[in-house]
């Protein structure tokens, strides 16, 4: 089978084989379940008003999701082991803030736990969080200069996304303290820069999540191109070191040579062929080479070579030239923003002098302060006509008019 893995310090046996394992068991909530959690709704700390916080969407309460999905009659959970040492399983979906006695009647109503010993009881948390509003794009705060920060207080849940901004404030942390510029990743450069931007540009009212469905350009943003698109920043960085960049160059020559050995491949118009016969083509009606035939529907470098290949080096080639339109059009467009991006904000600009502005654009760009034309024309509230107004008052002759 295939070793899929993220990064490229992964090997095969740094993983655990699947079977090797251990196994998830799917339950479902019963009507007692359900009974129990409702007669006891305004027990919930989420119900009671002892908490009052904005509860993640994408991962609620059983008692939020008997109230919010009130015609689901069961919700699946997974009983999860939590270590192959230790006799103890994890309820997957059934997080909660009711009283312990409660929780003790809510578990054993569950098929299978009858009889099971709570050895840690759920809880509900409340934090504090600053308006990400108040950060800039390199995650450092606007009030107080040289602080940085990550993670929850940044209004945001989950370990990515702490691990994301984490790395990047820390980055920027360093970058400050030598003087130099700031990283920050455009949004169609990487998804930590899709989350960012989202944080200081729209702020958040919830725990905030990355979806891939929050990235305009995802198919820009692929899990094959990662090492394109960051490794001669992280490179510059220190970050990963000569060997790595090593490697992806090789892997960038085996590509090309896979490129060019395709397009020197000619196949003649109707006969038969190794390449057809290979590929399962039908003869052709007029004569091809190896990268146009490679756009078709299941045909594969290594059917169309008749030979072995690097899997890394053809998976790249094949994602590039069977969407290789697809991703023309979105470069284009990811283009049009970083000329956007590439035009900053002086810090100091007065949008309340911008009489062309609307009164809400002007409102919302002073609270937000963007850095460059496109994180404004980002801001909800802030329109196409009020962009145009803004990019006229970059001009240097405009600039130099109100000075």
């Amino acid at each position: 089978a295939d070793f899929l893995h993220f990064s490229e310090d992964t090997r095969r046996e740094d993983v655990l084989a699947p079977e090797k394992q251990e196994t998830c068991t799917l339950i479902w909530t019963q009507p007692e379940t359900h009974r129990i959690i409702r007669e006891h709704l305004a027990d919930s700390a989420m119900y009671s008003g002892l908490v009052r916080g904005k509860g993640p969407r994408y991962c609620p309460s059983i008692e939020d999701k008997l109230v919010r999905f009130a015609d689901k009659e069961r919700h699946q959970l997974f009983l999860e082991p939590e270590s192959r040492d230790l006799d103890t399983l994890y309820i997957q979906g059934f997080s909660t803030s009711m009283p312990e006695d409660v929780q003790e009647e809510m578990v054993h109503s569950l098929p299978g736990l009858e009889h099971a010993v709570i050895e840690k009881y759920a809880y509900a948390i409340e934090y504090d969080a600053i308006d990400p509003l108040q950060l800039r794009p390199s995650l450092e705060t606007r009030q107080v200069k040289g602080l940085f920060t990550a993670g929850q207080v940044n209004g945001t849940s989950g370990y990515e996304e702490a691990a994301g901004q984490g790395l990047m404030a820390g980055i920027n942390a360093v970058l400050k303290v030598r003087n130099q510029e700031p990283l920050v990743l455009r949004r169609d450069e990487a998804y930590i820069g899709v989350m960012i931007d989202d944080l200081v540009t729209k702020g958040t009212g919830e725990p905030y999540r990355l979806l891939t469905s929050r990235a305009e350009y995802r198919l820009l943003l692929r899990h094959d191109n990662a090492q394109e698109r960051l490794s001669d920043k992280a490179f510059r960085l220190g970050l990963i070191d000569s060997a790595r960049m090593e490697k992806l160059a090789r892997r960038h020559e085996e590509t090309d040579a896979l490129r060019q050995e395709l397009k020197e491949l000619h196949i003649p118009p109707a006969c038969s062929h190794p390449v057809l016969e290979r590929t399962g083509l039908e003869p052709l009606r007029q004569g091809s080479d190896g990268l146009e035939l490679l756009k078709r529907p299941g045909v594969t470098v290594q059917g169309l070579l008749g030979r072995n290949v690097d899997p890394e080096a053809a998976a790249d080639l094949e994602i590039a030239v069977k969407y290789e339109g697809y991703i023309a059009k979105a470069r284009r467009d990811a283009d049009r923003l970083a000329a956007m991006d590439a035009r900053k904000i002086p810090e100091d600009m007065d949008f309340d002098a911008m009489s062309n502005l609307s009164l809400e654009a002007r409102q919302k760009l002073s609270a937000v302060r963007p850095e460059t034309l496109g994180q404004a024309s980002r801001i909800s509230g802030v329109n196409p006509a009020d962009i145009a107004v803004l990019a006229l008052w970059l001009e240097p002759e405009k600039r130099g008019d109100r000075t």
